[in-house]
């Protein structure tokens, strides 16, 4: 896409600002903080997945913005769709920085707001830091006095972890030097220097530093369990931001793109943006809400300060139902001026849509039945507290068939929809004669994915019944029974992380002859254990008798444990051992192992281990 007023010559393709306005136009018309909306990876500006337009329309239609107000670039180049990890940040920096400064230049403002998503985050770090296009940061070029509120979605702020590549891998000599300004380590640099005003899931996020004065608004959103989110959990954040939040929006790259065209997300961070308008704020206010009137109702509007004047569209529509559609047809519309304290009246019956608008002002929109009543819908589920798992939300009528929408785009007929992730839950009703209610809407948090995590053996996760048995083996055959992993409790389920289990297949096996790496393929061939109950699930109480037998079925001796811990471990005081076979009693409810070591007389080895889940089993003898 290219789409930029005919006099604005655009170092990069892209859309923004008003095609009907010139430069002394856009400078005339803006009366909020412009926005540079900035793309991830793998897209372009207005790409279907990873593009920005619905934030785009966020902007214009819950905050009021103009065209002339918002501004985004194909960075990566026009109708890219292809990732790029050969270090873009250095290779495309410079015509990053090219368009902004153009932009702002263009407006003649001082102060801008940067809403970025995913790799987008980076560019505008390496933007405000003075990134040079060799990788080195000349922190003397940086462009901190332009940055005004800086809100990341989905970034990796601290890489993608020690599998990233080139820039984006944790621990690198970019990803470290990312951090700093002029020798200081922060990831906000005149940020809030206020630890109070801070938000934070995490108090230790709560940072400042030498470099803080509370110039900048910083806000960092994390879909928690995304594309990035699971390589390196957290790596989201920006320690030391006005806002850190995490948002359950879906695993992978579903979460990863919803965090750009969620509502719930857009109305976390709204209230951060437009904190240094170019021009002193107005504020409109109507004496009439949404609702039904008697026939030639009169709205009065009041607009501060009084010397400003309050423009008006009323539009009288009816609307329908179309193919996951609500279409909207326009029968008259009526355009006006109107000082503080005038009035407009509307003498047709009808509903109308009418909206308020005056430079530096909040757009007001109002819905209004003139001599006939609206239908008004109530959304019936409670949003006090975070749901879990999944929520069914419901919503009633006076009149009319519902619809309900998450996007306020696409929407389905019914009174009831059922979310998984947070989201905006948006209602509206429609009569036979086409006649709307005003939307309802509602937002629904989930609590983040993972709220807790433990760290423990594959045994021991196992006893404690955090897997499954096929869990439990295929991690144990893989990683070893004895390794130590992290597993977090995602929606009710315990995972190991993506990062953790990359990390722990590279590590080299020891050599020091500790059982860490485990095998069901026996040291020496002639070794085998063998148990009469094959592992798996158990309805109840049940005997099993293990069998060791060394070569031509000779004697073998057994250590074993049921705790989790190595049984090959002579210093082990848990271990126990059996000549020939032994038989065990498990009963209750959970999961137990037993790991057994077999040597022969020559004291070659062999390792099986017998998982069963019958609850938290216990043994009755050992």
């Amino acid at each position: 896409m290219n789409r930029f007023p005919a006099d604005f010559n655009a170092v990069l393709t892209g859309f923004g600002g008003d095609l009907l306005l010139d430069r002394a136009g856009h400078r005339q018309a803006i009366s909020k903080t412009p926005v540079i909306l900035v793309h991830g990876n793998a897209g372009h500006s207005a790409h279907p997945t990873w593009g920005m337009e619905t934030m785009r329309g966020f902007l214009k239609d819950l905050a009021g913005y103009k065209d002339a107000e918002i501004w985004a670039m194909d960075y990566l180049g026009e109708n890219n769709n292809t990732a790029d990890l050969n270090d873009p940040h250095r290779n495309r920096i410079a015509g990053f920085r090219e368009y902004v400064d153009q932009v702002r230049e263009y407006l003649g403002v001082e102060r801008m707001d940067f809403i970025a998503h995913s790799l987008g985050c980076g560019m505008v770090n390496g933007y405000l830091r003075g990134l040079r296009s060799d990788g080195a940061w000349d922190n003397d070029d940086h462009r901190l006095g332009v940055v005004s509120t800086f809100v990341s979605l989905a970034g990796a702020t601290y890489g993608l972890g020690l599998g990233g590549s080139g820039e984006f891998r944790t621990g690198s000599v970019f990803e470290a030097d990312s951090h700093k300004l002029n020798g200081v380590v922060d990831d906000t640099p005149r940020g809030e220097e206020d630890l109070a005003e801070q938000d934070s899931p995490q108090p230790t996020w709560k940072k400042t530093s030498s470099l803080d004065n509370d110039s900048i608004r910083y806000v960092a959103v994390t879909a928690v369990g995304d594309f990035v989110d699971a390589q390196n959990p957290d790596t989201g954040r920006r320690e030391g931001a006005n806002l850190n939040k995490r948002f359950n929006l879906g695993p992978s790259l579903a979460g990863h793109e919803k965090i750009i065209k969620s509502q719930t997300v857009f109305a976390a961070f709204k209230g951060y943006l437009n904190a240094n308008p170019p021009v002193a704020p107005a504020v409109i206010s109507v004496d009439k809400e949404s609702g039904s009137y008697a026939p030639g109702m009169q709205i009065t509007v009041t607009v501060s300060p009084a010397t400003l004047s309050a423009e008006f569209v009323a539009d009288r529509i009816t609307k329908r139902f179309n193919g996951g559609f609500i279409e909207r047809t326009v029968a008259e519309t009526r355009t006006g001026t109107l000082s503080s304290g005038g009035s407009l009246t509307l003498n047709t019956d009808g509903l109308w849509e009418v909206a308020f608008s005056a430079a530096g002002a909040e757009a007001v929109r109002r819905i209004y039945g003139v001599n006939i009543t609206l239908p008004v819908v109530t959304i019936l589920t409670d949003n006090s507290t975070s749901f879990r798992g999944s929520l069914d939300v419901s919503a009633s009528t006076t009149r009319g068939t519902l619809y309900h929408s998450t996007d306020r785009q696409h929407w389905l007929a019914g009174s009831v929809i059922t979310i998984d992730r947070a989201a905006t839950v948006s209602f509206v009703a429609i009569d036979s004669d086409g006649i709307a209610s005003a939307e309802a809407s509602r937002a629904f948090e989930k609590p983040p994915a993972f709220t807790e995590k433990q760290t423990a053996t594959v045994t021991q996760h196992f006893i404690a019944g955090r897997l499954t048995v096929n869990q439990y083996v295929t991690m144990g055959l893989e990683l070893g029974f004895n390794a130590v992993v992290t597993l977090y409790l995602i929606d009710g389920e315990w995972t190991l992380n993506a990062a953790e289990l990359r990390s722990l297949r590279s590590q080299p096996l020891p050599t020091d002859g500790r059982l860490v790496a485990a095998t069901s393929t026996a040291v020496a061939p002639g070794v085998s254990v063998r148990a009469d109950v094959p592992s798996g699930e158990r309805d109840g109480p049940f005997d099993v008798t293990i069998v060791a037998s060394g070569p031509d079925s000779g004697p073998a001796t057994v250590f074993y444990t049921v705790d989790g811990s190595d049984p090959s471990d002579r210093n082990n005081d848990q271990r126990h051992s059996f000549g020939g076979s032994k038989t065990f009693t498990f009963e209750g409810t959970g999961s137990h192992a037993v790991l057994c070591f077999a040597q022969d007389n020559a004291r070659s080895g062999s390792f099986e281990a017998f998982v069963w889940r019958i609850g938290g089993a216990r043994v009755l003898s050992t």
